[in-house]
């Protein structure tokens, strides 16, 4: 996700919710990746699990952004 993405997700997950829970599963998902990656070897069920993190990741990053550029459209 980039920087800036990262900062309006961050500002708007302040007062919704919905964007503060889907940043946090975010994160957990973050954790387990990095966790997959740090393995010296990664099984073929560990591969298809990290396919898996990243789609839910991107679906999540998607939906969070689009949420909050609502809601920032919605303050301006």
């Amino acid at each position: 996700m980039e920087r800036s993405d990262r900062e309006l997700i961050e500002r708007v997950a302040v007062t919704n919710f919905e964007v503060k829970k889907l940043y946090e599963r975010h994160k957990q998902l973050e954790e387990r990746l990095d966790r997959l990656a740090r393995k010296s070897y990664v099984t073929p069920s560990e591969e298809q699990e990290q396919r898996q993190l990243k789609q839910v990741k991107l679906r999540g990053v998607e939906k969070m952004l689009a949420l909050a550029n609502r809601g920032r459209d919605l303050a301006a």
